[in-house]
């Protein structure tokens, strides 16, 4: 997982090629001005998702997995809280190649907040829970990046 200020982001080319399509598309846009619904980057390998949501407890929801995509998510409006399982799993809901993500139970091992400014990379494989409900906040609108890994 990578975990920043949204000023920092470009300090994290260079990792993967398809992560800095997708550092490039924020730094030379205004991803809150873009519309609901999914904006492509470069075909399937980069492609945003601009969604509204209301984000609900963590408790008893299971973490989401992806074998394809890494997540770049960024709070436009709102704040939320995440959550990353780092130690042992187990499968909940197996993995469905077309919607390529799986469910998995297990402990939160490290949390954070999302909000305006911020953003988090979230690897393929990498457990975690997104959409948790942060004190004083019922919706938020947000950009979710899949990054063909």
């Amino acid at each position: 997982m990578l975990y920043d200020t949204l000023e920092n982001l470009n300090q994290y080319t260079g990792l993967f090629p398809n992560l800095d399509k997708a550092i490039d598309f924020i730094e030379d846009n205004d991803v809150s001005a873009l519309p609901l619904g999914r904006t492509e980057i470069d075909g399937d390998d980069v492609y945003v998702t601009v969604m509204e949501a209301e984000p609900t407890p963590g408790e008893g929801r299971a973490f989401e997995t992806h074998s394809r995509y890494m997540d770049l998510q960024m709070d436009l409006e709102g704040a939320e809280l995440c959550e990353v399982a780092l130690g042992d799993v187990e499968e909940a809901e197996p993995y469905d190649e077309e919607k390529d993500f799986a469910l998995w139970n297990g402990a939160a091992s490290a949390a954070l907040v999302l909000g305006e400014g911020r953003f988090a990379v979230f690897m393929v494989e990498e457990p975690h829970k997104p959409a948790i409900k942060a004190q004083g906040c019922d919706k938020v609108k947000k950009a979710v990046f899949k990054i063909a890994y």
